[in-house]
């Protein structure tokens, strides 16, 4: 059962399931660099790089992209032929981790950017995904199922000093990091269901956060670390929600008829982008937290997956 319901819900993330040589930097089409630029303007100023992996059609597999928020281009970080997701940015944007099946099974890797090589940093042969890197940009956060279920793992950035934060005979999968590093929010289903939980950055002190009868998962940390997003599905589809830490109170951000997932913060912590999928099609939005408005930043290809937004 649990190996099941681990690998629906990593598919999910990465935009796969119930949603129904590496390169330098190069420029996508002018096309979707206009489509971008439209959307970035009603922004309203937002700054970054706004990663992200996507399939450019249903026949090739995923790549890692991003888009300059100032300007609206598009530019491209892979071309490997295999599947290359789950991308996350070091705070100055020279280092970015992802996970590939460049080896058959899922690996981490990392690259120096703009043009650097892709590095695996582990060899397991289960699969390892979702890398986060801490704020100060020490270690790697992790899952593997190496254990025979999906854990939580820590490692330098030189994929040494291994470390296992979770023990349980259950599923812990999606870390990620507190603003401080001093915590982890991550997703667990050892009470029977997925749920939100946090940990200290060593594994200790394990606080669960939600509690419901249906999958909670994806969650993201505010920059001011007062807020979580996370995904539900509370209803027909999974939507994006707030969960205020000092409260507890829980709030829907979004209520449309498609699939939300892969829910990223802006680093200034006005919007949070997301991917919604539905009716065969799918695009990146970005919910502005004040006004409660969602706005379009790019659509064109045939899946999105996996956002991390830094400076």
């Amino acid at each position: 059962m649990h190996k099941n319901t681990s690998s629906s819900l990593t598919r999910l993330m990465l935009g796969l399931a119930l949603a129904g040589t590496l390169a330098s930097c190069s420029a996508n089409t002018d096309e979707q660099t206009q489509q971008s630029t439209q959307v970035v303007e009603s922004l309203k100023g937002s700054s970054g790089k706004l990663a992200f992996a996507a399939q450019t059609s249903t026949k090739i597999p995923y790549d890692i992209f991003f888009i300059n928020m100032e300007t609206g281009k598009e530019y491209q970080l892979t071309e490997s032929g295999m599947s290359d997701i789950a991308p996350d940015f070091a705070a100055d944007s020279s280092l970015m981790v992802f996970s590939s099946n460049r080896n058959d099974s899922y690996d981490i890797y990392k690259m120096m950017l703009p043009d650097g090589d892709g590095e695996r940093l582990t060899t397991s042969s289960s699969d390892e995904t979702e890398p986060r890197l801490s704020p100060d940009g020490s270690l790697i956060a992790y899952q593997s199922e190496a254990s025979g279920d999906y854990d939580i793992l820590t490692m330098d950035l030189n994929g040494e000093n291994v470390t296992r934060l979770t023990q349980e005979d259950s599923e812990e999968t999606q870390a990620n990091w507190s603003p401080d590093g001093t915590q982890l929010v991550f997703v667990s289903n050892r009470d029977g269901d997925f749920e939100l939980y946090s940990m200290d950055a060593d594994g200790s002190n394990v606080q669960q956060l939600t509690e419901n009868e249906v999958y909670d998962a994806a969650p993201a940390w505010s920059p001011d670390g007062s807020r979580i997003a996370f995904i539900s599905k509370r209803s027909q589809h999974f939507q994006l929600y707030l969960l205020d830490l000092e409260s507890g109170e829980e709030i829907a951000a979004t209520e449309t008829g498609m699939t939300v997932h892969s829910p990223a913060w802006s680093p200034d912590g006005k919007y949070i982008a997301y991917v919604s999928d539905g009716d065969g099609s799918s695009q990146i939005n970005a919910y502005e937290v004040s006004s409660g408005e969602s706005y379009r930043v790019t659509s064109g290809y045939s899946k999105y997956s996996g956002l991390s937004w830094v400076k």
